[in-house]
């Protein structure tokens, strides 16, 4: 599996529409969550053979204040992502 631009910023937009949707936080920890997105969405450009379920337990121990906030069908969608991407790499 090879993470691609395309794949980069489709991930981004789903943690940003979780991100506006989680009310728990003010606008200065919306920032530097975003950051930490933004940061371990392009270290995935790094990974030799990252594997969905590497990559998904990787963000929910980096990531875990944003997923502690919004829903938990978050890391459902993201892992089902992830694991089509693996199927059907982009070109």
């Amino acid at each position: 599996m090879k993470i691609k631009d395309p794949d980069i910023m489709e991930f981004q937009l789903i943690f940003e529409g979780a991100l506006s949707k989680a009310t728990r936080f003010d606008r200065q920890e919306k920032m530097r969550i975003r950051k930490k997105i933004r940061d371990e969405l392009f270290s995935l450009l790094t990974l030799e053979q990252p594997t969905p379920t590497g990559i998904m337990n990787r963000w929910e121990e980096r990531l875990e204040d944003l997923f502690e906030a919004v829903p938990y069908g978050l890391k459902d969608e993201l892992l089902n992502m992830l694991i089509e991407k693996a199927k059907f790499p982009t070109l």
